[in-house]
This record gives C-alpha cells, structure tokens and sequence, in this order.
C-alpha cells in the first residue's frame, strides 16, 4: 500500500508519540516534567492522526478526539514543572488545563454536531480556544526567561535558549501556516504536513530537553530564588519585619532547627504570629510559612551535597538541613530539585571529577 506524504509523515509523529510516552512511563524514577511529557506525546499522537478519521463516526474518533485535548495546555504544563522543577505545578495551573481541554472538547462537539460547518456557538467556542490556545503557548515560550541571570549555569543557558528557538520557532511556523491556509490553497495542502514536521521536532527537542535536565539538575541558584521584599502596600514596620524574618533564616539559619513553627520565630521577633504570617505572604512573596522553611532547607541541602570533599551522609544532611527523618527530606528535594539527593550528590560529583581531569595535565 503507497502512503501519501502526509500519511507517511503522520504515522512517523504517532509512533514516535507513543514510543516516547511508553519510554517515560517506563523509567522508575519519575519526575513531574516526565509524566506531563509522556500525556503530552500522547496527545499529539491522537491530534496527528484524527484527521484522518473525522470522515468516520462511532467511538473511536471520539476517543481519538478527547485524547487530543492536552497539547498545549498540557506542553505548558510540562515548561513549567521543566525549568521550575516538580513543585512548579500546582492544583491551579492543572485546573486551568482542563478548563482548555473542555473547551477544545467542546469545539470538537459543536463541529460534529453542525457536521464541520460553523455556526455563531462553533464560532464563540473557536474565539475562545484560539485566545486560551495562544495564552498558554506565550506562558510556556516565556517560562524560559523566568530566573534568568548572568549566574545561571552555562548548561542551563543553553537549554532554555534552544528550547525557546525550537519551540517558539514550531509554534510561529505553525500559526502562519495555518493563516495562510485560508487563502492559498497550494499552502493548505502543505498543512497537516507542516503540523507533522513541527511536532515531530518538538517532540525530539523535549526529549533532549529532559536529557539534559537529568544531566544537570535545577541547581539552588534557580530552583530555589530567594523572594526580594515588595515594598508596595508594606508598611515601614512590615518591611522592617520582613528584614528580620530574613536575617533570622539566612544569617541565624533558625530553618536548620527540626521543629521550627511560625510561632516560634514569631516568638523569635517579639512580633504577633499572624502579622508574621501576612509579611511572609505579602511582603516576601511565600506561599506560606512552611514552603519558605523548606526553600532554604533545600538550597542549604544544595551546598552540602555539592561539596566534593564532604563525608557526610545523605542521612547527616537531612538531619543538618532541619529535616526530622530521610523521608520527608527525599520527597521535599525531589519536589523542588526534580531528583533525589543522592542522584543529585552523584551528578555533581561526576561533573567535578570531570572538570578536575580536563585540568590536569596530559
């Protein structure tokens, strides 16, 4: 059977689609940023092949249908847990992509239910999905530019510049192409193609992307910002506070302490517990007391364990950092650094051990 080029292109997007899915489901340790990537291989594998099904009917293009809805919601989804590591996703940001998933489900229904024509409710619904579509493909290009410094780790620069040519070179091809469909003919047969070969190369990038961010993990520098007071709305009194909540975390280290509740460093600053509280939210830009105890358990955690000529035990480190047990500190550093302490302890010292060897003499 001869395939055309878009049918030969389309099953090479579907098979590479759910190939990479299955090889992120299969690896025993996963981060955020794997399994969003894994959903998202296998949405675009059913948005590249429902075209060729919408001439039929029954329950296989609606399944096709429904598990094409988290492409680019869901890829926004994968950019952040990618360079904000796991915890950079939350119950809001998913709430939001399936808010988009039923819009597009919705398009999907109305277009069926008209038979592919477009009626003023197909045509509010499409309005709607191209607006949000379009949001969440700026939030996901801009998430790149989020902490960048002059700082930040060579590697990391390279990814989050590449990610932003590849993927925003994909998503601006994409678009115009597809504008321009409507009004030259020879460019809509071209379409699908150019869909195809996008995706195509997104998928492949995003598979580097997660080689790479195995290879060198979100260090302390960004993954863990430290927040900067806001001195809009804040009192001269709050700001004052908010300098105090710091020294205390950052030059007294009160976060290494097992035990340290907001009322005990409220007690700390002779200050109220609730007015502590609100600086913390408001004037330091936490989500709340514990998040920002655990920020700096972590990047002290970070130091620790880049240390080459350190003997202490992962166990030492977490007790060190303030962590009461193993446990707790594993799935805390893990949710902001995308891997365990070990992995990231062993991922340092690979690389300095490898920097030491270039410097030495041949």
């Amino acid at each position: 059977m001869n395939l055309s080029v878009d049918q030969y292109l389309t099953w090479i997007v579907v098979t590479t689609g759910l190939l990479s899915a299955l090889s992120v489901l299969v690896r025993r340790h996963k981060s955020d940023a794997d399994v969003l990537f894994a959903i998202f291989c296998g949405s675009v594998s059913m948005a590249m092949l429902r075209p060729s099904l919408v001439d039929q009917s029954g329950w296989l293009l609606w399944m096709v249908t429904l598990g094409s809805c988290a492409t680019c919601n869901m890829y926004w989804l994968f950019s952040r847990a990618l360079f904000r590591g796991a915890g950079g996703v939350q119950g809001v940001h998913v709430a939001v992509a399936l808010s988009i998933a039923s819009l597009i489900m919705a398009y999907r229904v109305a277009e069926g239910v008209n038979s592919g024509s477009v009626n003023d409710w197909t045509a509010v619904l499409g309005a709607f999905l191209t607006m949000a579509s379009s949001a969440v493909l700026v939030l996901a290009f801009i998430e790149a530019l989020r902490g960048w410094s002059a700082a930040m780790p060579v590697a990391e620069k390279q990814l989050r510049i590449i990610f932003m040519l590849v993927f925003g070179t994909c998503v601006l091809v994409g678009t115009v192409s597809g504008a321009l469909a409507e009004t030259a003919p020879e460019l809509g047969l071209l379409r699908h193609s150019i869909a195809c070969t996008c995706a195509l190369l997104v998928l492949l990038f995003t598979h580097y992307a997660l080689h790479v961010r195995r290879q060198h993990p979100l260090s302390s520098a960004v993954a863990v910002e430290t927040s900067k007071p806001s001195s809009r709305n804040a009192t001269p009194e709050d700001l004052s506070l908010a300098s105090a909540i710091r020294y205390q975390l950052e030059v007294r280290q009160v976060f290494r302490e097992p035990e340290l509740k907001v009322a005990d460093l409220a007690e700390r600053l002779n200050s109220a517990e609730h007015r502590v509280s609100r600086v913390i939210t408001q004037v330091l830009g936490e989500r709340n007391f514990n998040q920002m105890n655990n920020r700096y358990r972590i990047a002290h955690a970070c130091q620790l364990l880049e240390d080459a000529n350190s003997t202490q035990s992962v166990l030492d480190i977490s007790q060190d950092c303030g962590f009461a047990s193993l446990g707790p500190f594993n799935r805390a550093f893990k949710a902001a650094m995308g891997c365990t302490p070990s992995a990231y302890r062993l991922k340092k010292r690979e690389s300095y051990t490898l920097d030491v060897s270039r410097l030495e003499p041949s």
